[in-house]
Order: structure tokens, then C-alpha cells, then sequence
């Protein structure tokens, strides 16, 4: 058993979401050709990741992690979003 399958759904489902976004986030970072519009749009995949999961912990009345806190800050920065 993994740390996914350990967590109830739909936090696994979740969690899974925001690690695929950051993988094809550095994906599409280490790409040759710099596409500005293909790197802001992986960003924004990677913040609304990052807020379901937030989102869902915080509606179970569980802790946010100060990591995803602070990931979620610097998405938004990133992508110039204000905060909700």
C-alpha cells in the first residue's frame, strides 16, 4: 500500500491531481522551445490542483500542509491571482 492509497477519497484522487500537475509543470519547463502561454497555462493546472486539495482538507476541518500553503501562494503570485 501507498501514501495515496492510505488517504480517503477523494484526497487521494487529489493528491495524484497535484503531483501529475507539477510533473508536466517541470515537463513543460525543461522543454527546449520556451512557450510562455504553455508554462502559464501548466501553472495555473498546478494552483487549481494545489486549491481542490486545500479546499478538501480545509471542508474536513484537517490541517492544510504549510508546503501546499506556501505553493499555493507562489502559483498565485506566478499567475497573478488574487487571493480568495
Amino acid at each position: 500500500m501507498n501514501a495515496l492509497d492510505a488517504l480517503p477519497p477523494p484526497l487521494g484522487s487529489l493528491f495524484a491531481r497535484v503531483l501529475a500537475t507539477k510533473a508536466a509543470q517541470r515537463r513543460q519547463a525543461a522543454q527546449k522551445v520556451n512557450e510562455p502561454g504553455a508554462q502559464a497555462a501548466a501553472r495555473e493546472d498546478s494552483l487549481r490542483a494545489l486549491e481542490a486539495y486545500a479546499d478538501e482538507l480545509e471542508r474536513r476541518h484537517w490541517p492544510v500542509p504549510r508546503q501546499i500553503q506556501q505553493d499555493i501562494r507562489l502559483h498565485r503570485a506566478l499567475c497573478q491571482l488574487p487571493r480568495r
